[in-house]
């Protein structure tokens, strides 16, 4: 694999069923990982095969990877009261029986 430096400009487009999702350029990547994290929240309710295209026009090399992205809900205080019964903050009645 390539490395990408923060200083990199880099050309991602991503790619489903022949549909373009994203087409960007980014700047201050430093990891892959850094640039799917990037994908996956602008894309954020798509789900399904993803091909993503990297292109480095400061080094001069393109990549193509193909992903899997799974939409999921945000955790918040609403949807952990949901799944858990509980939330992530103390309850001012805690202890009180009715």
């Amino acid at each position: 694999m390539t490395a990408i430096n923060r200083t990199d400009v880099l050309y991602v487009t991503a790619l489903s069923s022949g549909v373009t999702l994203l087409s960007t350029s980014l700047c201050g990547a430093a990891t892959i990982g850094d640039v799917l994290r990037h994908v996956k929240d602008r894309t954020e309710p798509a789900k399904g095969v993803v091909t993503l295209r990297i292109r480095n026009s400061t080094q001069g090399w393109v990549q193509q990877h193909n992903i899997v992205l799974n939409s999921s809900p945000k955790r918040t205080v609403a949807n952990t009261r949901k799944t858990t019964g509980k939330t992530d903050y103390p309850s001012l009645f805690a202890g009180m029986e009715c």
